[in-house]
């Protein structure tokens, strides 16, 4: 009788250990977790799915990136803006950041603003320094308080990429890594109707 209550106790503190672990990778998904962390698999990470989305207005919000610029994305019409929500500690997010500078050195002259928002609980002291080490040289802000996040609507998971018209209407979601070859024709078509004489700011 006592090896079978030992047995059980056993049998209760595994399953308790599982609970915890996968509420803390939960939390980490939904809520922004802690470098050192991963949110999916390795190098080599699928594309990502590509959502085509009844238009809808970008949030009204005002980004402050880690240069202290401040993007009114309401004011942003006339360009292509690429929104995309990441972490330090997500494995998918970082692998796509080289393709993501790619494409932003590829048409930034031509009106695609990418914008990184960084998801990490501990702000600006762990995503600065990481954007320095990673060259990223697109605008990064840091989304603490989650405020960007909410604008946004839920998000599945990270990363998670919105694309803006430059009507200013959200037109595209893309959940997981950023398929570069699927898009650089969506890209160059909402690029190539743009408006180049509305003003921006």
């Amino acid at each position: 009788m006592h090896r079978l209550l030992s047995l059980f106790a056993l049998a209760m503190l595994l399953v308790a250990g599982c609970s915890s672990e996968t509420k803390e990778r939960a939390a980490h998904s939904s809520s922004g977790g802690q470098p050192g962390s991963s949110s999916g698999p390795a190098p080599g990470t699928p594309p990502g799915t590509v959502q085509e989305v009844p238009p809808s207005p970008v949030p009204d919000l005002t980004l402050t990136t880690l240069d202290s610029t401040a993007i009114d994305l309401r004011t942003q019409t006339g360009r292509v803006l690429l929104v995309n929500f990441w972490a330090t500690w997500c494995a998918p997010c970082r692998e796509e950041i080289p393709d993501l500078k790619a494409l932003h050195k590829e048409f930034r002259d031509e009106g695609l603003r990418v914008i990184g928002v960084a998801l990490d609980r501990k702000g600006r002291a762990v995503v600065a320094p990481f954007a320095e080490k990673m060259d990223i040289t697109y605008p990064v802000a840091v989304d603490r308080d989650g405020a960007a996040e909410a604008a946004f609507g839920p998000l599945a998971g990270l990363p998670t990429t919105f694309l803006v018209a430059p009507d200013g209407q959200i037109t595209h979601r893309v959940l997981g890594l950023f398929p570069v070859d699927e898009m650089r024709p969506v890209l160059k078509q909402l690029l190539t109707g743009r408006d180049t004489t509305a003003g921006r700011t």
